[in-house]
């Protein structure tokens, strides 16, 4: 057994201002024209290899639905806005927080009583929803909406993010500038402060707001809408979105959804009036690595020359001295962003933007971009395996011999690595140091090296995930649909007044997991995107202190969550369940 996959707890007004945008003067009609919007615009680029450069990240065609009742009325009630901050803010006032020993509900129901307050705090927050739509609890405390579509042929859509939230460090609380399960609104600043804020009760509550207002305008679906929300997503899933997964998947089988949106990227603002949409189509891997140094006790007196805890810290500083090499391929979904940065930023290098652009071409300039990006903290964990050693243990007293140490690693998967490849390269740096102190070695419970006098190393992994497979992008009817739902709900809708915006959408990565780890077998079409724009900065205070959002993000994602749902039942035709 090479892994322990085992749980470890330590270890008509919208069509009007979308015409703003380009219109023309119908001659003897006086009325206006919607400009159409260039889907893959062109210009030229001539490298130093005569190579004719078509660009790469054009607009998409934006799509608007024809049911759009209250697209405008989500921007810019203000109304609407004072009940979607109250929304959220009593959302986040419930610490439905998570640590990662967290039992399964069959052990331990009352560890989640904070969760049930937010099931209840939800069906009187949304009534429409409450009554429309089916709710049923897979394992206790994940939450499974309904919304029956007419025709029971067609595949559901689905949309997901999670009730969980990351503990606040009580050491941390005097440092907030609201407290952190406040909801507080400033209406100067148009944040609202607590935990949770962003990651991801604001999804969690555009999802139902988007489609309460659904409800109230009238609409009813042809295709059925799904929304499932899980519970431990902080701590990989295991008991929620895991036991989601396969509930759903007994109900609706193999590629039985449509699409699954879930929490990711954002827009980001590159430049002035220049923002790219850059949703997340695939996610590194993950591995924890346990490494268990076994040696012989005895008193502080009379040592060895390494104890246990002196053998863990050099297998700890020979990996850290050995970081996983950088490794770029042009199907990157990464590569996709970068092109966008190249083409249609006005702060980025010269040199980088050279090296981003004819990497395609050139070898040379391939490796200069992997050069560029491992300089850059931000990004260079995109194109490798990561490491970090994260959890430690050994000794209990100051004159008794450590006879066990063990430490933890964590790896966060390149997406052209396997979980097969990082286990291996973990095990050649623990068989280097038990080879130089005449230690034993296993891999879990299998013998590479004998165990001697002196003791023995164990490599184990726990909680592998190979990365994900790549989400269908450009060709796919499901991402036309997604990106032109994007684009003309930043392009047309929250910049409709900004003449000058330039709206890209492209492809991303992240370095970490979401829940959709646990629904691969349900659909290939998985996309991870907040709907919204965040300011510069503000995605530094996930997990931390202040952490925060504007309003206008949140309205941002009711509006994309509303169009989106129309724009499926609209315009998709894939095919039928069987």
């Amino acid at each position: 057994m090479l892994l322990d996959t085992k749980t470890e707890r330590n270890i008509p007004k919208y069509n009007q201002l979308i015409s703003k945008r380009r219109v023309a003067m119908a001659i003897g009609a006086g009325m206006l024209i919607v400009g159409a919007l260039s889907n893959m615009f062109s210009w030229s680029y001539h490298n130093h290899i005569g190579v004719d450069y078509i660009e790469q990240c054009g607009r998409m065609d934006p799509i608007l639905p024809e049911f759009n009742k209250s697209i405008m009325m989500i921007f810019e009630s203000p109304d609407f806005k004072e009940k979607a901050i109250s929304r959220l803010a009593g959302a986040i006032q419930i610490p439905t927080e998570v640590f990662d020993d967290n039992p399964s509900p069959s052990e331990d129901i009352e560890y989640y009583h904070e969760f049930f307050k937010l099931h209840d705090y939800l069906v009187n927050s949304f009534p429409l929803v409450s009554k429309h739509l089916k709710l049923e609890k897979v394992n206790e405390v994940n939450l499974l909406f309904t919304w029956e579509g007419k025709d029971k042929k067609l595949k559901p859509m689905m949309l997901t993010s999670h009730q969980d939230v990351v503990p606040v460090d009580p050491e941390t609380v005097s440092q907030w500038t609201y407290p952190p399960f406040s909801g507080h609104y400033d209406a100067s600043s148009d944040l609202i402060y607590g935990r949770g804020a962003l990651d991801c009760k604001t999804l969690l509550i555009a999802q139902l707001a988007a489609i309460e207002q659904l409800i109230e305008d009238g609409f009813e679906p042809t295709r059925t809408v799904i929304v499932a929300l899980g519970f431990d997503e902080e701590t990989a899933g295991l008991h929620g979105a895991r036991t989601m997964g396969k509930f759903l998947h007994e109900r609706y089988g193999d590629n039985g959804i449509y699409s699954i949106v879930d929490e990711g990227s954002m827009v980001a603002e590159i430049s002035k009036n220049v923002f790219i949409a850059a949703p997340v189509v695939q996610e590194k891997g993950y591995l924890d690595v346990n490494i268990t140094v076994l040696g012989n006790g005895g008193h502080s007196s009379i040592p060895p020359e390494h104890t246990t805890i002196g053998v863990a810290a050099e297998i700890i500083s020979s990996l850290e001295n050995k970081p996983f090499k950088f490794e770029f391929s042009l199907e990157n979904p990464f590569y996709g962003f970068l092109v966008c940065m190249a083409e249609h930023s006005n702060s980025l290098p010269a040199e980088f933007k050279k090296a981003i652009i004819e990497a395609r071409f050139d070898e040379k300039e391939r490796k200069n971009l992997v050069e560029f990006i491992s300089q850059r903290p931000e990004m260079r964990e995109l194109i490798r395996t990561s490491q970090a050693v994260d959890v430690f243990h050994g000794g209990m007293k100051a004159n008794a011999l450590p006879q066990v140490s063990t430490f933890l690693v964590n790896h966060r998967i390149d997406i052209q690595s396997s979980v097969q490849e990082v286990l291996e390269s973990d095990l050649s740096v623990a068989r280097e140091v038990a080879e130089k102190y005449g230690y034993g070695l296993y891999l879990a419970d299998e013998e590479v090296i004998p165990c001697t006098d002196v003791g023995s190393i164990t490599v184990t992994g726990y909680k592998p995930l190979e990365p994900s497979p790549y989400s269908p992008t450009k060709g796919s009817q499901v991402w036309d649909i997604f990106s032109g739902t994007i684009q003309n709900v930043f392009q047309n809708g929250l910049l409709r007044n900004n003449f000058e915006a330039e709206v890209y959408v492209t492809t991303n990565t992240i370095s970490a997991n979401s829940d959709t780890k646990h629904y691969w077998a349900l659909t290939k079409n998985i996309y991870r995107f907040f709907g919204n724009v965040l300011p510069q900065g503000l995605w530094k205070t996930v997990h931390s202190v202040d952490e925060t959002i504007p309003a206008s993000a949140h309205l941002t994602s009711i509006a994309f969550v509303y169009e989106y749902i129309v724009n499926v039942q609209e315009g998709a035709n894939e095919d039928s369940l069987p």
